[in-house]
């Protein structure tokens, strides 16, 4: 008995899933964005629960392209908007070199948003992995109000495409 309720319970979660699955790429596909509004550094939920700018943060994000492309790693930028006592997208003190990296990666600095980023593969683990082509992906053109501007957004993917293929800020040995 045991054994076929444990069952029926797994099958309810994966129909649960599966529906809300299929819920979710219908509202992408109709162009609904799905933010995690208490860790995007820059934005708030508007009333209809779309993103608006915060103004405060919205210089800080400023700063952080302005820093980069001034020349400054993603690890200097960190060590100072720590020094300055700016608390992370997650409220931490202490400022981390990746975070830096995804926020000048976010195309929705930009206005713009590519959805569908990150997929949970099966209801069981739930484990969020990486979308490299596994699930469609939408990108809305001018979705919200841009906090970079697009010029400025391009010159930063520029800057690190090449700062990857020229290995700037890594260890070189000799």
């Amino acid at each position: 008995l045991l054994t076929i309720m444990s069952s029926l319970a797994q099958e309810e979660s994966r129909s649960i899933s599966e529906n809300t699955r299929w819920g979710m790429r219908k509202a992408f596909q109709n162009g609904k964005v799905f933010v995690p509004f208490c860790h995007f550094l820059g934005y708030d939920r508007g009333a209809n629960g779309e993103l608006k700018i915060n103004l405060k943060q919205a210089e800080i994000v400023r700063m952080i392209y302005k820093m980069f492309l001034d020349g400054y790693s993603f690890y200097k930028i960190a060590a100072e908007l720590t020094k300055m006592e700016i608390p992370t997208p997650y409220g931490l003190r202490i400022w981390n070199g990746r975070t830096v990296k995804n926020i000048l990666q976010n195309e929705k600095y930009r206005g713009d948003a590519l959805l569908q980023k990150r997929y949970s593969r099966d209801f069981l683990d739930r484990e969020m992995r990486k979308n490299d082509g596994a699930v469609p992906q939408y990108y809305i053109v001018g979705n919200h109000e841009a906090i970079i501007d697009a010029e400025t957004f391009q010159r930063v993917q520029e800057e690190l495409t090449r700062r990857a293929n020229t290995g700037y800020g890594k260890c070189q040995k000799k």
